[in-house]
């Protein structure tokens, strides 16, 4: 990672001091040292810029920065112009799983929901261990798909944080190598998305403060249109596909013969935005307290999906695969679909329990 504005990295570490949250998304032993003795050390630099100014925080941070190492690389490639000294990402419990810029002096401060990435990795990690993938049998069947799945989504609802459901089995093998690939690429969609914001140049149409369980952050608002532009331009920074090389790297022989890159770089933004309309759906039907934190500056996911649908159909009009790239994101959009009904009842009964 280059350097970063010093003033950015101020900002955020104190949003996280003053709101109690060092502990939570710093940790309070990462290499041997506590949070307070990591925090001192950063900001002990005085030079105007740091280098690598959240490296080592938490583990949970190091995925972060790798996502955005990425992302910042493809808009390389693209001839996108932006100040990486002037953007700086962090984790925050926002409740929302999109990301956001709140305000900062020097630049952008980019926001990304702590429990966004683990919602992202154990849904989908439920869905592969459901489905009959590879040649391989289903691990889960319905009835502990269905508790799997109202396990996390009582967590984020409820807590904001979807770690704290039951644990989960490791995959292995190329369910594995294609879990890998779908996370990193609608993580890398939520981050490209406040990346297409700053290198469209768009302007701050307002603010809303979100709210959730235990949290309370100010973040800026855009117009719908400009929610459309920065959509589009996220999904570009998937689809070049760089990022891909290094996760390919487990099983690359494997990855290039089923064409997984290509559908897991169709699948992550559209994942992304499918999970955010379900989170609405299914508080629609349960009326969480706390959830959503706020009414959204973005369109309606449905509205998203619908717009960004044809722009990745494009990208793989004319290349030949051997698997259709979009036939997985309309796989898991019905996978929700029949568990929908029975799903919300056991999510009902989680949070009733744990009320």
């Amino acid at each position: 990672m280059s350097t970063r504005s010093r003033k950015l990295v101020t900002t955020y570490l104190a949003l996280v001091q003053r709101d109690g949250f060092s502990g939570r998304l710093i940790g309070p032993a990462v290499g041997g040292h506590n949070t307070a003795e990591r925090v001192g050390a950063l900001l002990a630099a005085t030079e105007d810029h740091v280098a690598d100014p959240l490296r080592r925080l938490s583990s949970a941070q190091d995925l972060l920065d790798r996502r955005v190492e990425e992302v910042e690389a493809a808009a390389h490639s693209l001839d996108l112009s932006f100040d990486p000294r002037q953007i700086v990402a962090g984790l925050y419990p926002l409740g929302d799983l999109n990301a956001w810029t709140t305000p900062a002096a020097g630049g952008d401060l980019i926001v990304m929901s702590s429990g966004a990435m683990g919602l992202v990795s154990l849904t989908l990690k439920i869905n592969m261990m459901s489905a009959q993938m590879f040649g391989e049998p289903p691990i889960l069947d319905r009835p502990q798909t269905l508790a799997a799945l109202a396990d996390v989504f009582a967590a984020h609802l409820r807590h904001g944080d979807p770690w704290r459901s039951a644990p989960l089995p490791p995959l292995t093998g190329h369910r594995e190598v294609m879990l890998d690939l779908l996370v990193n690429a609608s993580v890398r969609f939520a981050i490209g998305h406040e990346y297409g914001h700053i290198v469209a140049k768009h302007p701050h149409a307002g603010r809303t403060t979100l709210t959730s369980v235990d949290s309370k952050v100010e973040v800026h608002t855009r117009s719908a249109e400009d929610e459309f532009e920065a959509d589009r331009i996220g999904a570009q920074l998937v689809l070049t596909e760089q990022w891909l090389a290094a996760a390919a790297e487990q099983d690359p022989q494997f990855v290039r013969r089923h064409g997984l890159a290509a559908a897991a770089a169709a699948t992550g933004p559209l994942y992304f935005l499918l999970l955010d309309l379900v989170l609405h759906e299914l508080d629609g039907e349960l009326k969480v307290v706390g959830y959503p934190p706020a009414p959204s500056g973005h369109p309606p996911s449905g509205q998203r999906w619908d717009a960004l649908w044809p722009v990745i159909e494009q990208e793989y009009a004319r290349a030949p695969m051997p698997v259709p790239p979009l036939d997985l994101p309309g796989g898991l959009m019905r996978w929700f679909e029949h568990l929908f009904l029975d799903l919300v009842p056991a999510i009902a009964e989680r949070l009733e329990a744990r009320g």
